[in-house]
């Protein structure tokens, strides 16, 4: 065996995942810090501080919205890195790929800030999202064909963290046609359904599978 075929073959079985997970913490830190610099303090000549406030609302909700999306999804992006115990190189190319649309948030966190009303911002926004979301479940899916992850997480297990990990990137993907049909505001307001619709659906699956498999 060539040094090169050895070399190949040691990064092919695998590695610790922690510095990719550090790595990772460090993007989506800093990401979502950058998400609050589009809030600017308002600048006003004429006394009228309530309307220059009010001016920043849509700013700020949007900067609201996506910390919090961004925040389970990094929730999501880090239990699930506790379970895989090793990674290769296709899983480091997505968890790179993911890691470039997170370090570009806060551009379409911006446009939708500033542009809310237009459906192209909606696209653009909801598009990020989704990728995000379903570059760490390819991630996952991935990784337990591979069996990089942990042994204690068997097949039910697996499948109920991947029903938990699909309806943030779903809905927003959703949305694109939503915008398209009703316009952005519709889409923007399916937004709010995401983390109760999240919520409701592991309810079911969990109420379903304890059905099949009664104690």
């Amino acid at each position: 065996m060539s040094i090169t075929e050895s070399y190949r073959r040691t990064i092919a079985d695998g590695s610790s995942p922690e510095r990719a997970n550090a790595f990772s913490d460090a993007v989506f830190a800093i990401a979502m810090t950058l998400l609050v610099l589009e809030i600017h303090v308002p600048e006003t000549d004429d006394g009228d501080l309530a309307a220059s406030l009010a001016a920043l609302v849509p700013s700020y909700l949007t900067f609201a919205l996506s910390f919090v999306v961004v925040g389970a999804i990094w929730m999501s992006h880090h239990r699930k890195f506790r379970a895989i115990e090793r990674i290769d190189q296709p899983i480091l190319r997505l968890n790179l790929l993911m890691l470039l649309v997170v370090a570009s948030l806060p551009l379409p966190t911006a446009i939708l800030g500033r542009f809310g009303d237009e459906v192209i911002s909606v696209y653009v926004y909801a598009a990020s999202i989704a990728a995000i979301g379903f570059l760490i479940c390819a991630m996952w899916i991935y990784a337990w064909h591979r069996g990089f992850v942990a042994a204690s997480v068997d097949v039910d297990v697996f499948r109920y963290v991947l029903v938990q990990s699909l309806p943030i990137p779903g809905m927003f993907l959703l949305s694109i046609p939503i915008a398209l049909l009703f316009g952005a505001t519709v889409a923007e307001l399916t937004w709010a359904l995401t983390l109760p619709l999240s919520f409701l659906i592991t309810r079911v699956y969990r109420a379903r599978r304890a059905e099949r498999h009664p104690s």
